[in-house]
């Protein structure tokens, strides 16, 4: 084969998996429970009862974070992402055949665990594969043009989710464990290509796995990735308790949101979004990453502020789609940073430690949130979290020095 030849069969391959991954997107995130879960949790237990759960749940699914990194970087990205997709969709059906606590718990902790072996392996299992130059942001763009796939997605089946509600309340939870379920059929093909690692004793094997694990919190500790810790705990953070937590659909049901006009509400939001991705998209080597981060962080805080007040009603539309907007607009340049600064051989290891902080205050909050609610106390978790993540807005911007745009063009 010559040059000319391997440089076309590069070509066919990425643009095979960029469809693969756009593809893939769509299919995990086709959310049709998005903006009814909890209204099928409150059929059978309390506001309380579902932090605790929450809680409970991710803890478990937090323990698996950073190990399933390490398990991927080690023995296959694509065996992670495949199992972790699969497991997922168990663990939704379980919760499915669920009318109590208990299951209830069973079920989303198999789904967390799920997710946990996904995050991170999916990312760098496509980054390694697409190689693309790290000078430039096609990667960037990709994730945004997957956001934008994965919003269209998400409007639909949240809406379709919202009145299939209306019918049977397990439809949504169906639908979405079979989403799932064929994303792990999609990504079977693509192969995790690294060269392949050498069996050792199992003493050995343990030792280095622990060693690769205390690698990817290492990371985090040079000055290349430090000054983000704050922005992936507090911001990211909040942007998780939001979108897969449990306080986005408390904040609807606190501005007097129906099951439909909440999912018809957050769908709306989703269309914006779509939109606010594509400027980015094209304008994707003039955008700043430190004043992105920044405006998006301020401006998280002041819709925490703005929720405190209850009686604004449908104007409560303001906060949902600020956190939307937010998580989406921040998601593109939080994946550059980390995949742009991991070693090669610790990609999936650094990315599921960066999950693992982005879900840990989620441990906390998701007992918190719910009790607060239940007590009718919420405006103290907004007001104080507003502080916070106010006060780490200014820590990033304070300490990021340099801003350098990265200006390699290209057409992705």
């Amino acid at each position: 084969m010559n040059h000319t030849q391997m440089l076309s069969a590069h070509a066919n391959k990425q643009a095979w998996l960029v469809r693969r991954y756009i593809v893939y997107q769509v299919l995990t995130n086709m959310w049709f429970l998005g903006a009814v879960w909890l209204y099928f949790y409150r059929i059978y237990i309390t506001d309380q009862q579902i932090g605790l759960l929450d809680a409970m749940a991710f803890s478990i699914g937090l323990l698996a974070e950073v190990p399933s990194g390490a398990l991927a970087d080690k023995f296959g990205r694509d065996k992670m992402v495949r199992l972790g997709q699969i497991l997922t969709g168990v663990g939704l059906l379980i919760q499915i055949a669920g009318s109590s606590f208990v299951p209830f718990v069973v079920g989303q902790a198999i789904m967390m665990i799920g997710i946990s072996f996904v995050s991170g392996a999916d990312d760098a299992l496509f980054f390694e594969q697409l190689k693309f130059d790290k000078r430039s942001t096609r990667w960037r763009k990709l994730v945004t043009r997957g956001s934008q796939a994965a919003l269209v997605a998400t409007i639909l089946t949240t809406i379709l989710g919202g009145w299939l509600h209306y019918i049977n309340p397990r439809i949504p939870w169906l639908l979405t464990a079979l989403a799932f379920i064929c994303s792990a059929i999609l990504i079977w093909p693509i192969k995790d290509t690294r060269a392949k690692r050498t069996r050792e004793p199992f003493a050995v094997e343990t030792l280095g796995y622990l060693h690769d694990i205390k690698i990817g919190f290492v990371q985090f500790r040079l000055p290349r990735l430090w000054i983000y810790v704050p922005i992936i705990l507090a911001v990211q953070g909040l942007f998780y308790t939001t979108g897969f937590g449990i306080l986005r659909l408390i904040l609807l049901s606190r501005f007097h949101f129906s099951p439909l006009t909440g999912s018809i509400a957050v769908a709306a939001c989703g269309v914006i979004t779509v939109v606010a991705l594509e400027v980015m998209h094209r304008k994707a080597e003039r955008l700043s990453e430190k004043w992105v981060i920044g405006i998006v962080s301020v401006s998280a805080a002041l819709s925490l502020l703005l929720a405190t007040a209850a009686g604004i009603g449908p104007w409560g539309l303001v906060v949902i789609l600020t956190l939307y907007l937010g998580e989406h607009a921040l998601s593109p340049f939080m994946s550059e940073v980390l995949n742009r600064h991991a070693p090669e051989n610790q990609r999936a290891t650094v990315l599921s430690v960066a999950s693992f902080l982005k879900t840990l205050p989620y441990v906390g909050l998701g007992p918190l949130i719910g009790a607060l609610n239940t007590h009718g106390h919420l405006r103290y978790f907004l007001v104080i979290w507003a502080c916070i993540v106010a006060a780490t807005a200014a820590l990033y911007l304070a300490t990021k020095k340099q801003d350098v745009l990265i200006a390699t063009p290209d057409n992705t």
